[in-house]
């Protein structure tokens, strides 16, 4: 055991929701500098499942602190999505996305956040969390850290929601992901520019969609191929089993190598994806929860631009506590049921009660309605121009004329 440490923030978990945390709170106060910890259980650059997509939003965020890309990804500008009543093509010309790969990702946000003045102590997991009314203790095994808050950020599995908050196991998804090695001269997702999606396992009871993005691995061009599950828990129906993952991503897509291979030779990777839910907590005492840790979109499981929403907003309530306001950890939790990133996550959370619920036909049949509307839709979940801050009724008036007018108005 080592020495005992102090901070004034602590946060644990050095992934995009801590690192952002720590980046807008350094942006906005050089002065502390130094006096930031996080508190990471791997070591950067360190393998992370996930499927690494960059909607636009995340890429205003990254201009917002002037971070430059400047990992290899690649940027998607079209995409396809595959549903029982047929395929809808989505030219958008416009970046839909920027696929990177996350060790690259994680690793140039914690350096930037070192350069910023953030200590990240690596290789060192959380154990114990004592959260009281004048600060917060943390047991590691590289010792005992004393912070005066501390920020969860350490993913779907986190300790410290699961030592500080209400366990909620039915908010838990579930994915299934791998890479494929592919030629670009030949795979559509680079000749075109395109990601893939396929919600026909909804029909067979799986909750979700497959995918397939085009990455880059060591310079080599590679699909990211995946499936997820918003409820694993749940049953088709009493006599009826739910399908495999597995199988199901094979029948999403027959053109790549996956079938006929064992999961675990092949490299397939099952991971947890802790959704949003408005009546969950995001704050308790001096503990904040950020990122995967306070749930991802509910529809589709992106979790990046949560982070850095989360972060943001973290950041700014950290800062009004350590003047003196000392409600303002309790405005963080309102304002992620109130404000824009919790708009969106609970519109997002409607939408996948319907398009994965009994009734998902009817609503596919309105999402094929209207290539406009279409556009409205994408721009606004990826945040295009800050489009998914906008009044509803906004939205629902552009979403109207277009499918009534033809317009598709920004």
């Amino acid at each position: 055991m080592g020495l005992s440490r102090s901070a004034d923030v602590l946060i644990a978990g050095a992934g995009p929701a801590g690192l952002a945390t720590a980046l807008y709170l350094l942006k906005a106060c050089p002065d502390l500098a130094g006096k930031i910890v996080a508190l990471e259980k791997s070591q950067h650059p360190r393998f992370k499942v996930c499927a690494g997509g960059l909607i636009p939003k995340t890429l205003l965020a990254l201009d917002k602190l002037g971070i430059a890309l400047d990992v290899p990804h690649v940027d998607v500008r079209n995409g396809v999505a595959r549903t029982e009543l047929g395929d809808v093509e989505y030219p958008g010309g416009q970046i839909l996305c920027s696929i990177i790969r996350r060790n690259e990702f994680d690793a140039l946000l914690a350096r930037v956040a070192r350069e910023a003045g953030l200590e990240i102590v690596e290789n060192c997991r959380a154990s114990e969390i004592s959260n009281s009314s004048d600060g917060v203790s943390v047991r590691t095994e590289k010792g005992d850290f004393r912070a005066t808050l501390l920020v969860g950020a350490d993913g779907s599995g986190s300790v410290v929601r699961d030592a500080v908050f209400p366990r909620r196991k039915d908010l838990i998804g579930r994915a299934l992901m791998t890479d494929v090695e592919v030629d670009s001269h030949l795979a559509r997702e680079f000749t075109n520019e395109l990601y893939r999606f396929d919600f026909r396992c909804v029909s067979a009871g799986i909750k979700g969609y497959s995918w397939s993005f085009p990455c880059l691995i060591d310079a080599r061009p590679h699909l990211n191929v995946g499936i997820y599950d918003q409820c694993p828990r749940e049953t088709v129906s009493p006599i009826s089993a739910k399908p495999n993952l597995f199988d199901e991503l094979v029948r999403a897509f027959p053109d790549l190598p996956i079938s006929g291979r064992a999961k675990h030779a092949f490299g397939f990777k099952a991971f947890p994806i802790r959704w949003y839910a408005a009546d969950q907590p995001f704050s308790a005492g001096r503990v904040l929860l950020a990122g995967d840790a306070a749930g991802v979109d509910p529809l589709m499981g992106e979790g990046i631009s949560c982070a850095f929403e989360h972060g943001k907003l973290a950041a700014a309530a950290i800062l009004q506590f350590l003047d003196g306001q000392t409600e303002a950890l309790k405005s963080y939790d309102n304002v992620l049921h109130r404000g824009a990133i919790g708009r969106k996550l609970s519109k997002l959370a409607f939408a996948a009660r319907h398009f994965y619920g009994p009734r998902h036909r009817l609503f596919f049949r309105l999402a094929h309605l209207s290539r406009n509307a279409q556009q409205i839709g994408v721009d606004w979940y990826n945040g295009h121009s800050h489009s998914d801050e906008l009044p509803v009724r906004t939205l629902v008036a552009r979403w109207l004329r277009s499918v009534l007018l033809g317009s598709a108005m920004r």
